[in-house]
């Protein structure tokens, strides 16, 4: 029997699940073998990374600390080029179909395993059109508003959106990302509010609008928008993840008090076109998850609230197959898959 949809976040069971699962595969990863320390290539020329979103994100952020730590120990450059569009379609097929040579990286987010049921042909396949590389980071999504918004906490924008059903104007970074089924996750465990989203090509223009007052709020990763928490010009209501994220220890998790046994988390990661050489993919591997483990990375995505994760290709491959299979789920409940 399909499990509901609303069984599907409402115990923290899944989570823990995947962490058990990525974290024993994390710890085959770590056992040196002879292939895993043998036939690495590092690119051989500049190299791109494709974002599929806006300039701004957080994916962006990600996509842009990685390349400059990554340049620095390669000897190439390596630039972000930003695609956005499509539900990040446009910039995913562009990796999908390029040559297999290892210049071209895509810097994905969950939203490619979403995709595969979201939209009925994509003209490329999250799991076989791609060789993962490193999963590299893991956030909450948070509801963001404006100080001027009405709304200091979680409790007063619930109530606004149920005495003005559907009138509350929600900014998303896409149609159908993370961030639109946190939302949805959120409203329908609360009996099925309704507000109005606004998708955005990324997060960037949905925040801008936000803090130029053209939307009550918005969802988005937590990173993206850490700054301007603490800067205060926008204000923090709630976060996905079961606990507080430690970036902004003063916004609550809807879980304390909102939804208990909340816990939606995504996730962000590196992978290369399907036929690039296992050396190729080992090799941007290392360049990677050293990138990561650099001080100043650290410091940058640590600081924003980003968990660094830094596994590998299996587990990364084994997280994209379980989350197309999950999302699925989501997705049809939420009536959210087109044609």
């Amino acid at each position: 029997m399909t499990r509901r949809f609303h069984d599907i976040h409402q115990r923290p069971a899944p989570s823990a699940d995947r962490r058990a699962v990525l974290g024993a595969l994390g710890a085959m990863l770590a056992a040196p073998t002879a292939l895993a320390q043998s036939g690495k290539r590092r690119p051989d020329g500049n190299a791109r990374f494709v974002v599929p979103f806006a300039p701004g994100g957080s994916v962006d952020v990600l996509g842009r600390a990685v390349a400059k730590a990554v340049s620095e120990r390669l000897g190439h450059q390596v630039v972000v080029e930003n695609v956005a569009g499509g539900s990040t379609n446009l910039g995913s097929e562009r990796v999908a179909k390029s040559a297999p040579d290892g210049l071209t990286v895509l810097v994905a987010s969950d939203s490619l395993a979403i995709n595969k049921s979201l939209f009925r042909d994509l003209g490329f396949d999250p799991v076989s059109s791609f060789e993962p590389v490193t999963l590299a980071i893991s956030a909450p999504q948070i509801l963001v508003t404006h100080p001027k918004s009405g709304f200091s906490d979680v409790a007063g924008f619930i109530a606004a959106a149920r005495a003005r059903s559907g009138a509350l104007t929600v900014g998303l970074p896409g149609s159908g990302v993370i961030g639109h089924l946190a939302s949805e996750v959120v409203n329908l465990r609360l009996g099925g509010l309704k507000v109005n989203h606004i998708p955005y090509n990324g997060g960037a223009p949905a925040t801008r609008d936000l803090i130029g007052g053209h939307l009550d709020a918005v969802y988005i990763t937590l990173p993206a928008v850490t700054s301007q928490v603490r800067e205060r010009s926008l204000t923090g209501l709630a976060v996905t993840s079961a606990a507080r994220s430690k970036a902004l220890p003063s916004v609550p998790s809807f879980a304390e008090h909102v939804i208990p046994g909340l816990d939606l988390v995504s996730w962000q990661g590196f992978l290369l076109p399907a036929g690039t050489a296992r050396g190729l993919v080992e090799g941007w591997h290392e360049l990677i998850a050293g990138a990561l483990a650099s001080p100043e990375v650290v410091r940058t995505l640590s600081g924003l609230g980003f968990d660094i994760i830094a596994q590998g290709p299996e587990a990364f491959a084994a997280l994209i197959k379980a989350d197309v299979a999950r999302f699925a789920d989501v997705v049809r409940e939420a009536g959210l898959a087109r044609s």
